[in-house]
């Protein structure tokens, strides 16, 4: 791993940490802005992961693109379901 992907798989963590304290303990809901760090740190990560996959140039900007969007199409998807069910503020 180089120092990119390291700083970006912590970040990542961090960011899990973060949401996983504010999902367990009281009262048991996440902040927005925690939610969309977890998603743009795991994004951030996917893309480092992209970069070090032995692809060429077209294909790294492909399947970073495709991560983005995947990402966030679910991420939007789970924060409408965790706003309805109260769990995000």
């Amino acid at each position: 791993m180089n120092t990119r992907q390291q700083i970006a798989q912590q970040r990542a963590n961090l960011a899990i940490a973060e949401f996983l304290k504010e999902l367990f303990t009281p009262p048991y809901v996440i902040s927005e802005s925690t939610f969309d760090e977890t998603k743009e740190s795991a994004v951030e990560c996917a893309k480092q992961n992209v970069d070090a996959a032995s692809l060429t140039e077209r294909e790294k900007e492909v399947a970073k693109e495709s991560v983005e969007l995947f990402a966030n199409d679910v991420a939007r998807k789970f924060k409408v379901a965790m706003k309805q069910s109260g769990k995000i503020v």
